[in-house]
């Protein structure tokens, strides 16, 4: 026998407030004035219940979808599902349809786009990567249909929610010059844009407040794939001889692909060179050695992007930007102090 729907009147009749106090209070609704244990209280009872927003007769009797889209560059980056994980949970409290669209490199984002707003009947978009066509189509879409940068920043989008990530990128390059690290090399993303601008700009600030200047030769340009750290890598190493005992690397994945040149070349990590990587996930802990990297609150991130999403929609703000901060450094296998002698 299939269970019972729990409705809102069941919440009405089981915490005592109206029906229309509980819908607003379940699907966001910023205008509504409620006491925190009170809003506590429904939220709790909904979530024991079972209950579930819905939906369709929602969106029938409105003619609104209730669902925005989260663009991905990739389906298999860890960084990218802790975002969409706390992007879903928030979706799915308030009554809102996620829906998960994949950017491949080649694809074209005006078709992708039009595909979702058509076909998908999403009301916003809240994009996890950085396109160039993405701001003429922000520029152009209006108020009704949102384009909200997540984990980045570019001009033109005046909807983001970012990290604080240069906070994040000075603790990385102190830790490593606290363990006696000087010569540091940093596998970079393009410097042009916002993300890999401000964790070069942590590793720089780390490196000048103790009086060391940042050599051209120990950056390199990467990306944040497994396989760009496995290219820059190599890059760096074939410069010459090998005078860096430290590497601090805009992603884990390129921390992780770093690792892997290292290896192939017969240099021990940690014991030879120090590894470090920005953002943490599962594949930290089980490398080998395990990466230190500086951990961020991602799903938070998520979370914000979609509450500030459905503000938008629901008329609760006219645009929104948030930096979402708290780095920690999970201190793991694969630092360690600087060697007193190098190997050429």
């Amino acid at each position: 026998m299939s269970k019972k729907r729990v409705t809102l009147k069941m919440l009405s009749e089981k915490t005592g407030f109206d029906v229309s106090t509980i819908s607003r209070l379940l699907r966001g609704d910023r205008t509504l004035s409620i006491r925190s244990e009170n809003a506590e209280l429904i939220r709790r009872t909904a979530s024991e219940l079972g209950y579930v927003p819905d939906v369709v007769g929602r969106s029938l009797r409105s003619s609104r979808s209730y669902s925005v889209a989260a663009l991905l560059p990739s389906l298999q980056n860890q960084i990218h599902a802790q975002i969409v994980e706390g992007a879903s949970h928030v979706c799915r409290e308030r009554g809102y349809s996620l829906i998960i669209a994949h950017l491949a490199g080649t694809d074209s984002i005006e078709d992708l786009y039009a595909d979702l707003v058509a076909r998908n009947r999403v009301e916003g978009v809240m994009s996890l990567t950085y396109r160039e066509e993405l701001a003429q189509i922000a520029a152009t879409a209006g108020p009704g249909i949102p384009v909200m940068a997540v984990n980045w920043r570019a001009p033109g989008f005046n909807n983001s929610v970012t990290l604080d990530e240069r906070p994040g990128a000075r603790m990385a390059t102190e830790h490593l010059l606290q363990l006696g690290h000087t010569r540091i090399a940093h596998l970079s993303g393009d410097l042009r844009r916002f993300n890999a601008a401000e964790r070069f700009k942590g590793y720089e600030e780390a490196l000048v407040a103790r009086g060391i200047a940042v050599s051209d030769d120990l950056v390199v340009p990467s990306g944040y794939g497994f396989e760009d750290g496995v290219r820059a890598m190599d890059v760096l190493l074939e410069r010459g001889p090998r005078d860096f005992t430290a590497i601090f690397a805009v992603s884990l994945l390129t921390a992780a692909g770093a690792i892997k040149a290292l290896t192939r070349r017969n240099i021990r990590v940690p014991e030879d060179v120090s590894v470090i990587g920005f953002n943490d996930g599962t594949l930290a802990e089980v490398m080998s050695p395990s990466l230190s990297t500086i951990a961020y609150p991602l799903a938070d991130l998520g979370r914000a992007a979609a509450d500030g999403m459905i503000a938008l929609l629901d008329g609760g703000t006219r645009q929104c930007q948030k930096v979402i901060g708290g780095p920690v450094l999970m201190q793991r296998g694969s630092t360690a102090r600087c060697p007193v002698e190098r190997t050429p």
